[in-house]
């Protein structure tokens, strides 16, 4: 939705401001989109990226604090002049132990690629609807939130599914959300850690690049006439007849 906002926010400004009459002269519409749309979309991987690179580190700090050293330092001590509190600081070691040994045990070489794919599937599904919102409005850049609804329900019903999926990873309503285009992105992942079978995250790998591809496609279809639609904003119908235009 940040990201995705923020591409609407340029096309609805240069539309609104009328540089995108200059851009247009020299660059095709679908250029000048997914320009705007590969650019915003680096930035956000930058900072998924640099999200990761510090989980990591900071995981591996706290494995190597609480898990070799934090404890075994002090336990001995209280369990001999206080056998409650030494008792309670072994169990708390114990739990420690147990979330560490849980999270050295998933599979993170398969989980990160993966999560960086469904991302960037992500990300290009609804900034591309994103921009299509933005070419549709007309001379106010507020007439943009009626729009963003088509792009926003999908993805709030999708995180919705994905907290379900937290303790329901197998269940029928998770599995082929996981697969459908739109909810894929972001309930795929959630799953991920419960290992499901291969044969799904294929399929919905297949799914979601064969469904971003076309909706690139129709978001290009409106954006190419919308960019240069003056006046008021677009509605549904005829959002539908701007993709049939030859």
């Amino acid at each position: 939705i940040i990201y995705g906002s923020q591409v609407m926010r340029s096309v609805t400004e240069e539309k609104i401001n009328r540089i995108v009459e200059v851009l247009i002269s020299t660059v095709r519409p679908f250029d000048l989109m997914m320009g705007k749309v590969i650019g915003v979309g680096l930035v956000g991987l930058t900072q998924i990226v640099i999200w990761m690179v510090l989980i990591t580190v900071f995981s591996a700090i706290g494995m190597s604090i609480f898990g070799l050293s934090g404890m075994e330092n002090v336990t001995p001590d209280l369990a001999g002049s206080m056998p409650e509190v030494g008792a309670a600081a072994e169990s708390s070691k114990d739990e420690i132990m147990k979330v560490i040994s849980e999270i050295a045990a998933i599979n993170w070489l398969l989980i990160l690629p993966l999560y960086l794919f469904y991302f960037l599937i992500g990300y290009f599904t609804y900034a591309a609807l994103f921009a299509a919102i933005g070419s549709a409005v007309g001379d106010d850049i507020q007439e943009a939130q009626s729009l963003t609804m088509i792009a926003t329900m999908p993805l709030m019903v999708a995180m919705y599914i994905g907290i379900s999926a937290v303790t329901s990873p197998n269940s029928s309503l998770s599995v082929w959300s996981s697969i459908l285009p739109f909810t894929a992105p972001v309930v795929m992942p959630v799953r991920l850690p419960a290992d499901p079978p291969f044969w799904q995250i294929g399929l919905s790998i297949i799914v979601s690049i064969i469904s971003v591809l076309i909706l690139i496609w129709l978001a290009a279809r409106i954006y190419r006439v919308g960019i240069l639609m003056r006046g008021k904003k677009a509605s549904f119908k005829e959002l539908v007849k701007w993709i049939a235009y030859q």
